[in-house]
């Protein structure tokens, strides 16, 4: 006979005598011996939860018994390392036994194939489950008493802070509490700062920590998502959310609610404006100066009484004759950034990086794809065997069938979810590469193809000073970036082209 041993051992139980991983093995093996069993492999999970079926190693033994038809049994010290759930329990028996497997637990010589090591089975299964939720309450009890005391007692704290030992503690609750990673703290307060300045979009953001080599408090890269759930989390000014309920938390914040409040700004801006619908937004603040008394122009929204809505820019000191309609300034904007370009050099490593990242993105999403599919199809494959079982060879009862195949139909909706997300996730990556290549292209156009946001930020590079006269920009001044690029000749700009009496600047 041929088997394989599953050992598991929770956080929480790794101290505990008698539940180690060695022991766990050393009883099991010892069986192998006594009933002249081959062990094949040994799968381990460390510092897992028995109250879900995500664990690396127990995945990669369901795995492996799907492709190996040698395998005979797999051998647990007692069931509850195999599940503390019910339904999980029976559905992994009812996966193993289709596919000719028994499950051994060692401990529990009285589980057998016969209806009474069923029914028991079943029971101690139960009782597992009864056990896992008694223990869960507790600990949902103390968790709650740790928020009321101040300390986040959600795990994994946010990028910028990190899990330490209280050198002072007052009790039991708080001898784990939150501090400041110092590793992450800068990046944390430039990511606010970069987007309260209006200057960078999530995307920016996002690309600029994995620049870094940022990764997530899990571990992951750092997505668009990410950036935005960071950007509207309250931990960062000294609170946080445990169960829908906000505490006051005792960790240092890192940003200042002036600041906090900005980037809520900001973001609600940048919510309102995702449609291209803009109310009251102009979108030439600050740039726009008048070239008469070089004061700043203002923007205002009139309605007049007959119901007529006039959105204008105009020079606050000349008045008179400085009037002009917002839409039609802002068009005339175009024109300036038809007058700058890229070099060709410039664009030909644009456009040979953006080959090479079409070529990455298609090799990722293949190799996730395919990851998937064949993840879907066990699944589907289950499903189809659950119900052969049921309906022709009679195998499982109504209840057991109704609750192994509703588990199945849980997961195929999973994978079903993780290949649209996958699919999504590719077009807007390919969205915002168009976007790069349309601005390597021709900015002119890129800048008129941009929504309003975007449009804010192109600004932002780009120009320092738009200087209007009659209603027309007759001159301007280049962002001190740009100047910095013209000198590197990575950008090439156009000295004739605006109508005017005055020189570009």
């Amino acid at each position: 006979m041929k088997v394989v041993i599953y050992a598991r051992v929770s956080t929480e139980e790794q101290a505990e005598e008698g539940k180690s991983i060695e022991t766990q093995i050393r009883i099991c093996r010892k069986w192998a011996q006594d009933n002249q069993a081959e062990v094949s492999n040994v799968f381990v999970d460390e510092g897992k939860s028995a109250t879900n079926l995500n664990r690396p190693s127990l995945q990669e033994m369901l795995a492996l018994i799907q492709d190996d038809e040698s395998i005979d049994a797999v051998l647990i010290q007692d069931t509850d390392r195999l599940a503390r759930n019910t339904l999980d329990h029976l559905t992994l028996k009812s996966v193993l036994k289709k596919r000719g497997v028994k499950v051994v637990s060692v401990s529990q010589p009285m589980i057998d194939d016969s209806p009474e090591g069923s029914l028991v089975d079943t029971i101690i299964a139960s009782v597992n489950t009864f056990q896992s939720q008694i223990t869960g309450r507790k600990t949902s009890k103390v968790m709650e008493e740790k928020a009321k005391m101040g300390w986040f007692p959600g795990g994994t704290p946010p990028l910028g802070y990190k899990n330490a030992l209280n050198h002072q503690p007052t009790s039991n609750l708080d001898k784990k509490i939150i501090a400041i990673d110092e590793n992450h703290r800068n990046y944390v307060k430039e990511i606010f700062e970069k987007y309260a300045s209006n200057r960078y979009a999530l995307r920016d953001i996002a690309d600029y920590l994995n620049s870094k080599g940022i990764l997530s408090p899990r571990g992951n890269k750092i997505h668009v998502s990410f950036v935005a759930n960071l950007l509207k989390d309250k931990f960062y000014l000294g609170s946080f959310l445990w169960k829908g309920t906000e505490y006051q938390g005792k960790h240092e914040p890192i940003i200042e609610r002036e600041l906090y409040e900005q980037v809520q700004r900001v973001m609600s801006a940048h919510n309102q404006n995702a449609t291209r619908h803009r109310r009251h937004t102009f979108l030439l603040r600050g740039y726009a100066f008048c070239f008469t008394c070089k004061g700043r122009y203002t923007a205002e929204h009139h309605k007049k009484p007959s119901g007529a809505i006039y959105n204008m820019y105009f020079c606050q000191k000349c008045q008179r004759g400085s009037y002009i309609d917002r839409d039609k300034l802002e068009n005339e904007v175009v024109k300036v950034f038809k007058l700058i370009k890229f070099s060709p050099q410039y664009v030909e490593k644009i456009i040979t990086r953006a080959k090479e990242l079409v070529n990455e993105y298609h090799t990722t999403q293949d190799s996730e794809r395919t990851r998937l599919a064949r993840e879907k199809n066990k699944i589907e494959r289950g499903m189809k065997d659950a119900e052969e079982d049921r309906f022709i060879n009679k195998t499982l009862d109504a209840s057991m069938f109704a609750q192994v195949y509703a588990n199945l139909q849980a997961r195929l909706k999973g994978v079903d979810d993780q290949l649209t997300n996958s699919h999504v996730d590719h077009s807007k990556k390919i969205q915002v590469l168009d976007k790069v290549l349309t601005l390597a292209e021709n900015i002119g156009e890129a800048y008129k193809m941009a929504d309003y946001p975007l449009q804010r930020g192109y600004l932002a590079l780009f120009i320092k000073k738009l200087n209007i006269k009659r209603g027309k920009i007759v001159s301007y001044e280049l962002s001190d970036a740009l100047k910095s690029l013209i000198a590197k000749d990575v950008v090439l700009v156009r000295k004739n082209g605006l109508p005017g009496e005055d020189s570009n600047l």
